[in-house]
């Protein structure tokens, strides 16, 4: 993604953050990690911001939006990782890029899922999905029904999965864009079919290496899995259309998630009706989340939980709105903190009453709590400037990246290092040596075969895409655009190099 150092840059980069604030960056502000920030471009076009080389991974790592005077000219400037991958480079759009802080949020929940069914090895620990709170032993209650939860809230995380794959997948269908369904759906399919494929594949050769067993007295959750794969539990795992099978029962929500890519088109298209009635759309995803909920109806749930991440993408300007009244109050690190909490709290909702014996409206009540909690976490990690700071670090960039890869291989790893460990394995034992493995085998299965199923699958979507519509050509708009700068890009005098 680096700019090829020949190029050469104008004279200054503009870069357009999720609250519509221009960010004119120059060479020297943005390797301090500063940038000067204006209401419109012409404040910041002055002699003082004359910018030397950059590279796109220097200004991308800090900010969502990325525009040169080369794009705003249609010509092909740097290249853009663009959620979702629907805009194409030179078409004179402003393109989106990737939100970084959104990838590090999906590392941490996954890690996250890693802890929960590290802790699900452990009798104790399990049985607090069975029992009622009051049977539970004082360190299982503490962990379970306090904040400690949020340690191994695997089901909540696999929420915010739910509400981030919604969101990314309808960002470039935001702002009057639009999604090419003959390129999006060959496209979305490769990048999750192949990789589970081979993660089904990999979980076949963990259970033959480790033959799943189980010991009396371990977990109910381990005996789940004592029962050795089948041809039929495998067929269903590579299809992901029939419920997971047995080979990797992770799979249960990324068949949901190509349920919902399948739908995606169609949602957006409802969502988009009535921009101004945004709280009723609101209410009505929220209330059919609570009713698929409390009906146990899955299907209305959790296709409901994705629905929410693409209304939030489909009102983005409105969301930055917000966050920038937040921003602008006198301490607005503790508006965000408060933000941060409540979110929090209303993730763990489920956790914090006595939902043992509750009737189904009342659950399915609590599960709209916890979906809320689950937007309000996307929407702080999105605009919050200390959550973006931390997600955008180079462990939680590293661990997003890897997010899915991990997700992918994690489960049979603890499984049978819990088998090898023999009956009521340790929980230290099992988090550190399922860390050891689980960890270099998910950037390796990254390296070598999710990134070459992107890879496969952009190029179907561009090719399909370029067949289907060809490149427009260039608009000359800068003059027009910026009326001080009259100097033709292409006399721009040459920089030295930094």
């Amino acid at each position: 993604m680096a700019l090829d150092p020949a190029v050469r840059l104008p004279p200054f980069v503009i870069a357009d953050d999720e609250r519509g604030r221009v960010t004119v960056l120059t060479e020297q502000n943005t390797r301090h990690g500063r940038a000067a920030t204006g209401d419109t471009v012409a404040q910041r076009l002055t002699a003082d911001t004359v910018a030397q080389r950059l590279t796109a991974d220097t200004i991308a790592q800090r900010h969502p939006r990325i525009i040169t005077a080369q794009q705003l000219i249609g010509g092909t400037g740097m290249e853009q990782r663009a959620a979702g991958g629907t805009h194409r480079a030179g078409t004179g759009a402003r393109h989106r890029a990737r939100v970084y802080s959104l990838d590090g949020l999906r590392g941490v929940a996954a890690v996250v899922v890693f802890v929960h069914h590290a802790f699900l090895t452990q009798p104790a620990l399990a049985e607090a999905y069975r029992a009622h709170p009051g049977h539970l032993g004082t360190v299982s209650w503490l962990f379970t029904h306090t904040p400690l939860h949020l340690l191994w809230a695997g089901t909540e995380a696999v929420f915010v999965f739910f509400v981030l794959s919604g969101l990314v997948l309808a960002l470039p269908a935001s702002d009057g864009g639009r999604i090419d369904l003959a390129a999006y759906y060959p496209r979305r399919l490769l990048r999750l079919y192949l990789p589970v494929w081979a993660a089904v594949v990999l979980a076949l050769g963990w259970a033959a290496a480790f033959p799943r067993l189980w010991h009396r007295g371990d977990s109910w959750w381990l005996k789940d899995y004592a029962a050795e794969p089948t041809a039929a539990g495998a067929r269903g795992d590579l299809l992901m259309l029939h419920g997971p099978g047995t080979t990797n029962h992770v799979l249960w929500s990324l068949q949901w998630e190509v349920v919902y890519c399948l739908a995606l088109p169609l949602v957006v298209v409802l969502l988009k009706i009535g921009r101004r009635l945004w709280w009723l759309k609101a209410s009505a995803v929220m209330g059919a989340m609570a009713a698929g909920a409390g009906l146990n109806n899955s299907a209305l749930w959790y296709l409901s939980i994705f629905a929410t991440g693409t209304l939030m993408a489909l009102e983005r300007p409105r969301l930055g709105r917000w966050a920038a009244w937040l921003d602008d109050r006198e301490k607005a690190d503790r508006w965000w903190a408060a933000t941060l909490t409540a979110s929090l709290g209303l993730l763990l909702t489920y956790w914090f009453v006595p939902v043992a014996g509750m009737q189904a409206t009342g659950l399915g009540a609590v599960r709209g709590l916890q979906a809320l909690g689950a937007c309000g976490l996307v929407f702080v990690a999105w605009f919050a400037p200390a959550a973006r700071g931390a997600l955008n670090s180079e462990i939680a960039q590293w661990l997003g990246d890897r997010s899915f890869s991990l997700y992918l291989v994690h489960l049979p790893v603890i499984v049978a290092v819990s088998t090898w460990l023999g009956g009521q394995p340790h929980l230290g034992g099992v988090l550190i040596a399922s860390a050891v493995i689980a960890f270099p085998l998910a950037a390796v299965f990254h390296r070598f075969v999710e990134q070459p199923a992107h890879r496969l699958a952009r190029t179907v979507g561009r090719r399909i895409s370029n067949a289907r519509s060809p490149e427009p050509k260039p608009r000359p708009i800068m003059a027009d655009l910026i009326p001080a700068q009259r100097t033709p890009i292409g006399a721009w005098p040459a920089t030295r190099a930094s």
